[in-house]
């Protein structure tokens, strides 16, 4: 049961790195056209895409610089996720190490985030986060 659990947390890391890989793309990508961002601003606030419409305003508040060093931070984030789940997968225990520390970090921004918005949904990811650090660190600690 504990191998399908650590499986399915492997799963959501490599597809949280995903997004994140490709949000890190957009950002640099991004950054190169500060114009091209703030028309694609506008269209996605005229289209009702909330989300995509408030990172792009994000990153122009950000300003190209900024954004650039987001996107290096996030980018290589990613590539840190893929390969802690890469090694988690394949059982290797230092990537269960490796997975435990990239399943802290965000911890205190989920924490604050809850504090401040009180969402169920902010609720939800910090529990799976929680319960995904004590499956991944019991394994750890049994090796």
């Amino acid at each position: 049961m504990q191998s399908l659990l650590i499986r399915l947390i492997v799963i959501k890391k490599a597809v949280v790195a995903t997004l994140l890989l490709l949000l890190s793309l957009a950002a640099a990508l991004g950054s190169q056209d500060m114009g091209r961002l703030a028309e694609l601003a506008d269209v996605w606030g005229a289209s009702d895409r909330v989300l995509l419409e408030g990172l792009a305003r994000q990153g122009l508040a950000l300003g190209p610089d900024a954004l650039r060093a987001v996107a290096a931070i996030a980018a290589v984030y990613a590539v840190c996720v893929y390969v802690a789940a890469w090694a988690s997968w394949t059982e290797r225990h230092w990537g269960d190490w490796l997975l435990v520390g990239l399943l802290v970090v965000p911890l205190p921004l989920e924490v604050i985030e809850l504090i401040h918005t009180k969402s169920p949904s902010n609720l939800v990811v910090l529990g799976l986060t929680l319960v995904g650090l004590t499956v991944v660190l019991a394994r750890a600690l049994r090796r």
